[in-house]
Protein backbone atom coordinates (compact mmCIF):
# COMPACT_ATOMS: atom_id res chain seq x y z
CA UNK A 1 0.00 0.00 0.00
CA UNK A 2 3.26 2.25 1.03
CA UNK A 3 4.51 1.24 -2.38
CA UNK A 4 1.60 2.21 -4.42
CA UNK A 5 0.89 5.88 -2.41
CA UNK A 6 4.57 6.51 -3.09
CA UNK A 7 4.53 6.12 -6.74
CA UNK A 8 1.23 7.97 -7.25
CA UNK A 9 3.07 10.85 -5.11
CA UNK A 10 5.80 10.55 -7.22
CA UNK A 11 3.78 10.82 -10.47
CA UNK A 12 1.85 13.82 -9.40
CA UNK A 13 5.18 15.78 -8.58
CA UNK A 14 6.47 14.69 -12.00
CA UNK A 15 4.09 15.75 -13.88
CA UNK A 16 3.46 19.11 -11.85
CA UNK A 17 7.07 20.02 -12.74
CA UNK A 18 6.72 18.87 -15.90
CA UNK A 19 4.37 21.55 -16.25
CA UNK A 20 5.03 24.61 -14.88
CA UNK A 21 9.01 23.78 -16.64
CA UNK A 22 6.13 24.11 -19.96
CA UNK A 23 5.42 27.43 -18.70
CA UNK A 24 8.17 28.87 -18.02
CA UNK A 25 10.20 30.80 -20.34
CA UNK A 26 13.79 31.23 -19.95
CA UNK A 27 15.08 33.26 -22.64
CA UNK A 28 18.43 34.00 -23.13
CA UNK A 29 20.62 34.52 -26.63
CA UNK A 30 23.08 36.00 -27.67
CA UNK A 31 25.25 36.51 -30.97
CA UNK A 32 29.05 37.15 -31.20
CA UNK A 33 30.52 38.30 -34.43
CA UNK A 34 34.28 38.02 -35.66
CA UNK A 35 34.68 38.42 -39.76
CA UNK A 36 31.46 36.77 -40.80
CA UNK A 37 31.65 34.00 -38.47
CA UNK A 38 29.04 34.01 -36.03
CA UNK A 39 28.57 31.62 -32.57
CA UNK A 40 24.58 32.06 -31.84
CA UNK A 41 24.66 30.81 -27.97
CA UNK A 42 21.04 30.18 -26.85
CA UNK A 43 19.45 28.32 -23.56
CA UNK A 44 16.80 25.43 -24.32
CA UNK A 45 14.76 25.33 -21.60
CA UNK A 46 18.16 24.36 -19.13
CA UNK A 47 20.47 22.96 -21.13
CA UNK A 48 22.98 25.98 -23.15
CA UNK A 49 23.23 25.20 -27.17
CA UNK A 50 25.94 26.54 -29.03
CA UNK A 51 25.28 27.30 -32.90
CA UNK A 52 28.67 28.22 -35.19
CA UNK A 53 28.16 29.42 -38.96
CA UNK A 54 29.61 31.58 -41.25
CA UNK A 55 28.09 34.55 -43.55
CA UNK A 56 28.46 32.32 -46.84
CA UNK A 57 26.37 29.67 -45.48
CA UNK A 58 23.49 31.67 -45.25
CA UNK A 59 21.06 30.66 -47.82
CA UNK A 60 18.23 32.87 -46.61
CA UNK A 61 16.44 35.40 -43.62
CA UNK A 62 12.44 36.19 -43.22
CA UNK A 63 11.36 39.01 -40.75
CA UNK A 64 8.89 37.46 -38.80
CA UNK A 65 7.84 40.60 -37.08
CA UNK A 66 8.92 44.39 -37.52
CA UNK A 67 7.81 47.03 -35.43
CA UNK A 68 8.60 50.74 -36.90
CA UNK A 69 8.12 53.63 -34.20
CA UNK A 70 9.64 56.91 -35.12
CA UNK A 71 11.78 55.77 -37.47
CA UNK A 72 13.10 53.20 -35.11
CA UNK A 73 12.63 49.61 -34.84
CA UNK A 74 10.48 48.84 -31.73
CA UNK A 75 10.37 45.14 -31.92
CA UNK A 76 11.84 42.65 -34.60
CA UNK A 77 12.40 38.69 -35.39
CA UNK A 78 14.25 37.20 -37.53
CA UNK A 79 14.72 34.00 -38.79
CA UNK A 80 17.51 33.14 -40.74
CA UNK A 81 17.98 29.85 -42.61
CA UNK A 82 21.10 28.26 -43.20
CA UNK A 83 22.35 26.01 -46.14
CA UNK A 84 21.84 22.41 -44.35
CA UNK A 85 17.84 23.57 -43.75
CA UNK A 86 19.23 24.61 -39.80
CA UNK A 87 17.56 27.81 -38.65
CA UNK A 88 18.50 30.27 -36.39
CA UNK A 89 15.76 32.89 -34.86
CA UNK A 90 16.85 35.49 -33.65
CA UNK A 91 14.68 37.55 -31.46
CA UNK A 92 16.85 40.22 -29.57
CA UNK A 93 17.15 43.43 -31.85
CA UNK A 94 20.63 43.90 -30.97
CA UNK A 95 21.40 40.16 -32.53
CA UNK A 96 19.80 41.01 -35.42
CA UNK A 97 21.41 44.82 -35.76
CA UNK A 98 25.01 42.35 -35.35
CA UNK A 99 23.94 40.02 -37.91
CA UNK A 100 23.37 42.69 -40.39
CA UNK A 101 26.51 45.36 -39.15
CA UNK A 102 28.46 41.97 -40.14
CA UNK A 103 26.54 41.48 -43.54
CA UNK A 104 27.18 45.19 -44.40
CA UNK A 105 30.99 45.08 -43.58
CA UNK A 106 31.93 41.88 -44.96
CA UNK A 107 29.50 40.99 -47.89
CA UNK A 108 27.77 44.62 -49.24
CA UNK A 109 25.82 42.67 -51.70
CA UNK A 110 24.46 39.70 -49.62
CA UNK A 111 23.46 42.68 -47.20
CA UNK A 112 21.30 44.73 -49.81
CA UNK A 113 19.52 40.99 -51.05
CA UNK A 114 18.49 40.58 -47.28
CA UNK A 115 17.03 43.98 -46.90
CA UNK A 116 15.13 43.10 -50.13
CA UNK A 117 13.56 40.25 -48.15
CA UNK A 118 11.08 42.44 -45.75
CA UNK A 119 7.36 42.01 -45.91
CA UNK A 120 5.05 43.92 -48.45
CA UNK A 121 8.23 45.20 -50.21
CA UNK A 122 9.48 48.09 -47.25
CA UNK A 123 12.46 49.80 -47.71
CA UNK A 124 13.63 49.38 -44.64
CA UNK A 125 17.05 50.31 -45.85
CA UNK A 126 17.78 53.99 -44.35
CA UNK A 127 16.26 52.39 -40.77
CA UNK A 128 19.04 49.50 -40.54
CA UNK A 129 21.53 51.84 -41.69
CA UNK A 130 20.51 54.40 -39.06
CA UNK A 131 20.17 51.56 -36.32
CA UNK A 132 23.60 50.27 -37.44
CA UNK A 133 25.21 53.19 -37.16
CA UNK A 134 23.48 53.86 -33.64
CA UNK A 135 25.02 50.68 -32.56
CA UNK A 136 28.47 50.61 -33.47
CA UNK A 137 28.55 54.52 -31.48
CA UNK A 138 27.16 53.01 -28.60
CA UNK A 139 29.70 50.15 -28.67
CA UNK A 140 32.57 53.35 -29.51
CA UNK A 141 31.58 55.20 -26.19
Amino acid sequence: MNIGLFIILYLFIYFLIRKIMKNIKLSFEKLEELGGEFIYTFLNRVFKKEIYFKLEEVKNIFFTRMVIKNDMFGNLMLYIILEDDYTVKLEKKENIIIFFASCKRNNPELYERFLRNTPMGINISAIMDKEIENYENKNRN
